[in-house]
């Protein structure tokens, strides 16, 4: 466990946190982001404009898809901040831990709701390695290795990589093709320097990853505002045609359109009222469309590269003290061929718009392009002196970010391409860091810490963007410095040897953006403020026996509080983040696990999250809002497991586990309550299976057969909600049932 930036057990550790070893990874089958969900209660991963586009929400504090606002839920590699949320590819991994509430020091930057921590398999001094291969349904084809070379006393080298490939889930009824395929491939290589004897360590760690496929379909809900209502006409005034409608009457008059289906005098207004219109009908009332079907008229294409580079060495000064320097560097830029409005017709989308040349490269400017390129370096000194141990630090970093959105509308009835929005920001952050515990007893510790931030966030609206400030005499870019404290007090007791009660109290903060939707002009009208929260936390965790059965549980009961609560809202063709004025999220989360027989394993986890606005009141784009409910945040979700397993002598290990996950209802949009109603997604379960024949006839060679979504459960895993921009609002369906083989073996 690395969660106060040093090596602890994992029941030693006051604070919420859920950790998964490389083990646990590859018998849960945890192989991306979305994987996590069902192992940690608290954590929801979503998909939100794409299926390739995930959203971590942690104790309800969620980023909005198409926001320039920064994720709550801040990743990290190797210690390394990552950005972005481009969906990728896990695999070699020592461990991951997801982090919950607000991270006040040692993770502080925008972590208002958590951090997941992933980190590589460092290379180490003992030849060896594994390769793995798999094949499933929907001709999914996995094949994953490394191999760990010791070169001479301290120095080690490790590769490792992973590709996929997978037919998509999801027919297109246009085409006929199917969407939401994988292809993906990523390569890593490491390098240790570490001399014995030395006190000297070296890892750098060069990552490159390419992933390509087709994003999912949406599909059309709620349309024309009434949800389940049979659409069986379009009105002009509103609905699925208002901006076609604006958009027509701008450039033709306003009788244009008449007065509603078929009365245009343009047969191709007429067709597209009623194509749509009869389309709509047919899907709401089920006729239309399987579950896994979709008719658009996008590919869906999806393209993403990734480098990643980090280096983190470290130095003994003494037996008690130890400085360590983490520099990192990532890039990422993903592009997607979007069908925004989930129908047939060539409607309302992103795409249309010319190449983009950027960073060296030339970029397809048909679909949505979103880009971030980040450097950091971070310095520590960590030690103990006596009875009080110390971590204290400086970061920096710089972060920036392209966003390309082209728009275009009904482009078969004559209309122009409306342009695109097209920006980039820059954002400088700079940071100073202690922490300390303080050992009153031997069983009783005390940790205060405290984090400043400085934050430069600016923003430059390029050159022909529809957003361009130019075109109305303003400036083209703007910036705004912010800073603040981040801080974190802890009490933990150690009962017995078993049990450990803690009492954390935090605050942390999220920095305020532009939105590259909007132009620029002073007194900055697109500057959307700061995220500011505190928390309260009890908890308690046991390891022991109960009676004589081995047990580890674990408690986190917690309240938080949230001032200017960052979100997103979709008007005008444009997605404008603002602030809701005040939140509070209260819960609870129980995990653990019990060892009922040799051999025979059982556990679950269980999350309770009260997530309401106090103050819902929110100023965004000019306009008012009332917010409500509080997205990405279900009631309850839970998770339950059992494992066995015997040995047949020489013939190996046969092991047999089943899993299932719930929860309950939850919305993907904050207004569902009053301007976008219709974005409730219905609770649902899971049940995962898996056989294993480990170390079989005393080789090192292992097999596996899985099935995921065993019962064939038929989910959404999130939305989009453009009701009032198209009228209508999408959601992306969660993958049918999936089973395969896996074959192992190590050396």
């Amino acid at each position: 466990m690395t969660a106060r930036r040093s090596d602890e057990r994992l029941q030693d550790v006051p604070v919420a946190v859920t950790a998964f070893g490389s083990e646990a990874l590859a018998e849960r089958r945890i192989s991306t982001e979305s994987d996590l969900q069902i192992a940690t209660p608290g954590l929801t991963v979503r998909s939100a404009v794409s299926s390739n586009q995930i959203n971590y929400a942690i104790r309800g504090q969620s980023v909005d898809g198409f926001s320039f606002s920064s994720p709550a839920v801040t990743a990290y590699f190797n210690e390394v901040p990552t950005g972005g949320t481009s969906a990728t590819s896990l695999f070699d991994l020592e461990s991951i831990q997801v982090l919950k509430g607000p991270q006040g020091t040692l993770f502080g930057r925008n972590a208002t709701g958590g951090a997941v921590l992933y980190a590589a398999k460092r290379p180490d001094e003992e030849f060896g390695g594994y390769v793995k291969g798999g094949y499933g349904n929907f001709n999914n084809v996995e094949v994953e290795g490394a191999i760990n070379i010791p070169l001479t006393d301290g120095i080690a080298v490790r590769f490792s990589g992973r590709s996929q490939t997978r037919d998509g889930f999801q027919h297109n009824l246009i085409d006929g093709n199917d969407i939401n395929s994988i292809d993906a491939q990523i390569g890593r290589v490491s390098l240790l320097i570490a001399p014995s004897g030395s006190g000297f360590s070296n890892v750098t760690v060069f990552q490159r990853g390419q992933y390509g496929g087709s994003n999912g379909g949406l599909s059309v809900q709620n349309a024309n505002g009434v949800n389940g209502a049979p659409a069986t006409y379009v009105d002009p005034s509103d609905g699925l045609t208002k901006p076609l409608v604006t958009a027509m009457r701008d450039l033709h008059g306003p009788d244009a359109l008449g007065a509603g289906q078929g009365s245009s005098t343009d047969p191709r207004v007429n067709a597209l009222y009623n194509g749509i219109g009869d389309y709509l009908t047919k899907r709401q009332a089920g006729l239309a469309d399987g579950f896994y079907d979709v008719s658009i008229n996008r590919d869906q294409r999806h393209r993403a590269d990734q480098v990643f580079l980090s280096n983190t060495t470290s130095y003994e000064l003494s037996d008690t003290a130890t400085i360590k320097n983490i520099f990192g560097y990532n890039k990422v830029v993903s592009e997607d061929n979007l069908d925004v409005d989930g129908s047939p017709y060539e409607f309302f989308g992103a795409q249309g718009g010319p190449d983009q040349e950027k960073w060296g490269k030339t970029y397809s400017g048909n679909g949505y392009i979103f880009g971030t390129k980040q450097w950091s370096n971070e310095l520590q000194l960590s030690g103990e002196i006596g009875a009080l141990k110390y971590i204290v630090g400086g970061f920096i970093s710089q972060e920036k970010t392209w966003s390309y959105i082209p728009v275009t509308i009904a482009p078969d009835l004559g209309l122009p391409y409306l342009g695109s929005y097209d920006s980039t920001s820059n954002d400088k952050s700079k940071a100073l860091y202690a922490q300390l515990t303080y050992a009153l007893t031997d069983r009783l510790n005390l940790t205060g810490g405290l984090r400043y931030t400085w934050e430069n966030v600016g923003i430059r609206f390029n050159p022909g963007s529809a957003s361009d400030p130019k075109l109305l005499g303003a400036l083209n870019s703007t910036k705004v410095k912010d800073s603040k404290p981040s801080w974190l007090v802890s009490l933990d007791y150690k009962v017995t040897d078993d049990l450990l009660l803690y009492f954390n109290q935090r605050g942390s903060w999220r920095t305020g953006g532009f939105n590259g939707t909007s132009g620029a002009s002073f007194p900055n009208p697109d500057f959307f403020k700061p995220e500011t929260t505190y928390d309260f936390e009890v908890g308690a965790k046991y390891a022991g026996l109960l009676g004589s059965i081995p047990a580890r549980v674990n408690l986190a009961v917690y309240d938080q509080y949230i001032k200017n609560v960052q979100r997103t809202i979709y008007l005008n063709n444009a997605a404008l983040a603002g602030n809701a004025n005040k939140a509070r999220v209260s819960g609870a989360e129980l995990d653990g696990n019990f060892t009922l027989a040799d051999g025979f394993d059982v556990g679950g986890a269980f999350s309770y999250t009260d997530a309401r606005y106090t103050d819902n009141r929110a100023l965004v784009g000019g306009q008012g809002f009332f917010f409500g409910p509080y997205a990405d945040a279900p009631k309850y979700t839970g998770s339950a497991f059992a494992r066995a397993s015997t040995e047949f002598g020489d013939a190996g290990e046969v092991a047999l586990r089943g899993e299932v996950y719930a929860q309950s209802h939850f919305f993907y949009s904050n207004l569902n309550n009053t301007v976008l109603p219709g974005t409730r997604i219905g609770g649902y379960k899971l049940i995962n299976v898996r056989a294993e024949w480990n170390e079989m006839f005393g080789s090192k060679v292992s097999a596996a057969f899985y099935v995921n979504n065993l019962t064939k459960e038929k989910y959404y895993t999130g939305g989009i909600a453009l009701g009032q921009v198209t009228g209508s609002n999408s959601t992306t369906p969660g993958a049918p049932r999936m089973y395969g083989f896996e074959l192992s073996a190590k050396f």
